[in-house]
């Protein structure tokens, strides 16, 4: 690495704490940690993850003084939506951090809020730091979308499918993702369950491969079954009628009429299923790539961590994973 990471956690969920027990195991340099006021605000940030103790205090997020962190780059992991997340964004990035952040919103900010992105690109530039959204998506949906399609000698669209272990994280993320609700209340709560948050995805994969894009739309509807399904996160069956989570349908259309269709799931599994990733090449050759996940949490806090070094190397302001190239393993730790 051509600048050493020394790294503030900013929030100190499951991501975060994953994040923490990768890089202690590599040993690198954890400096800081903050959180919103509550019980985790004073304990030992190794505590918290359930390694040895890191003589690292979170300290309360609204009232820390980030000039005094010596961090160099920040893993942000808070929330999904950019303007919630804004104020710890202001906070880092003010002080000169670089961020990393794990908000779906934040993968491709031109494309999910393109009136937010400037104040953070500027922000960003302003301090001489850059700001970067990753986590799994960043090889499983951006990077396998670009590698497909360069196979292809003549291109005439692309798809995506994708089925994600909604409660993966808990029983918060199955009722983000809709699980449990009734037809009705997904109906009501229709516009807030993740919406916006993946058309990113295809958005940003036809943008980086240079194309012109002109439309991009979304829909989303409820997964159902006609039997019950176990929620390990309930520990209990979902019965029949009962949401198991949400089907998100996008299409993205270009100037130059290569175009792409993305359905994402995101729900409770059946006992038959696994989580898993594919793209597929219209055109010639008709091309398929399937990428397989067994530990989807593990996988995106090392997507964060495996991202440090090209932020730390990176250009200030706005950098998407599709400019920063394919990942790498970082070394140490097992």
């Amino acid at each position: 690495m051509q600048k050493e990471p020394r790294v503030a956690i900013y929030g100190t969920g499951q991501y975060a704490l994953e994040t923490v027990r990768i890089m202690h195991d590599k040993g690198w340099n954890i400096v800081s940690a903050y959180n919103r006021a509550g019980a985790k605000v004073g304990q030992d940030l190794g505590i918290l993850a359930g390694i040895a103790p890191l003589g690292i205090t979170v300290q309360d997020c609204e009232t820390a003084d980030y000039g005094a962190s010596t961090a160099n780059i920040a893993i942000h992991s808070v929330g999904d939506r950019l303007d919630y997340n804004w104020p710890g964004h202001e906070r880092l990035l003010g002080a000169g951090i670089n961020v990393i952040c794990h908000g779906g919103e934040s993968n491709f900010p031109w494309g999910s809020r393109p009136e937010f992105a400037p104040r953070i690109d500027e922000l960003a530039k302003r301090n001489g730091v850059s700001f970067t959204g990753t986590g799994i998506w960043d090889y499983s949906r951006i990077w396998s979308g670009l590698l497909i399609a360069g196979s292809a000698s003549r291109l005439e669209g692309l798809v995506h499918r994708t089925l994600t272990n909604g409660e993966a994280a808990g029983i918060e993320l199955l009722r983000v993702c809709g699980g449990t609700l009734t037809l009705d209340e997904f109906d009501e709560l229709n516009e807030d369950l993740l919406a916006g948050i993946y058309k990113t995805v295809p958005h940003q994969v036809l943008w980086a491969l240079g194309l012109e894009v002109t439309s991009v739309t979304e829909e989303r509807e409820p997964v159902l079954d006609d039997k019950p399904v176990y929620s390990h996160a309930l520990q209990a069956d979902i019965p029949p009628g009962v949401c198991l989570g949400t089907r998100i349908t996008t299409r993205v259309t270009t100037r130059e009429g290569i175009n792409a269709v993305s359905i994402n799931e995101l729900r409770v599994l059946r006992p038959d299923e696994k989580e898993h990733m594919v793209w597929e090449v219209q055109g010639r050759p008709e091309t398929k790539i399937r990428v397989d996940r067994t530990d989807s949490m593990h996988s995106s806090a090392a997507c964060m961590v495996n991202r440090i070094p090209d932020v730390l190397a990176a250009e200030p302001g706005i950098q998407v994973i599709s400019q920063l190239g394919p990942m790498r393993p970082t070394l140490g730790g097992s």
